[in-house]
């Protein structure tokens, strides 16, 4: 199921809002929604020469009676791509199933992008992650409630995030939280874990 939060945050506008339209020229990272076809729309854009992002989890499904692990999509219908506005929009002109994400700021809506820097963190955390990765919303978290730690050895050394028990959710986990895209969270073996004081 979609997260509210992407349908919140990743809102498509209709034809008459007017949005905040990025540089034309400037390589950026834009979120797109794809129509539940991400494998499609990371093709067409890949044959294109840009770089994509579809952030995958490991997830237990029954085929056939059997019990199997696959991956599919941690953010369904939206996947990432880097490229300037102008060579993006063409090819998303030219494939109407894919479609801007928005988010409203000052009352307008304005094409999501992300910066450079948070999505080369988020790629990496999810990366990371992917054997066991959770995808929050900001409702399903209290931040504010749990430590703020570093990791200290590991995979994810150096890393700093929060370690918090999510709402409904058994196990304390750490959270990689993004100023755009919710939180990241996964199990860390506690001797790695450094509360910050």
């Amino acid at each position: 199921m979609t997260p509210q939060y992407i349908n919140t945050l990743m809102e498509n506008v209709t034809k008459t809002t007017t949005a905040l339209r990025p540089s034309p020229d400037t390589p950026q990272w834009f979120a797109l929604k794809v129509s539940r076809k991400e494998t499609l729309a990371t093709s067409i854009l890949e044959k294109a020469g840009l770089r994509t992002y579809c952030p995958m989890a490991a997830t237990d499904t029954t085929i056939q009676g059997k019990k199997v692990i696959v991956e599919r999509p941690l953010i369904p219908n939206t996947i990432f791509a880097y490229a300037p506005f102008r060579h993006l929009n063409s090819i998303k002109n030219a494939n109407p199933f894919i479609t801007y994400c928005y988010k409203k700021v000052e009352g307008k809506y304005k094409i999501l992008q992300v910066p450079a820097r948070e999505m080369e963190l988020f790629i990496d955390s999810s990366t990371k992650m992917k054997n066991d990765i959770t995808y929050f919303h900001p409702e399903e978290v209290e931040l504010k409630q749990g430590d703020r730690v570093k990791i200290v050895g590991g995979l994810f050394d150096g890393y700093e995030g929060t370690l918090l028990k999510a709402k409904g959710r058994a196990k304390r986990m750490f959270l990689i939280n993004f100023e755009m895209l919710g939180a990241l969270g996964t199990h860390i073996e506690p001797q790695y874990i450094r509360v910050i004081k």
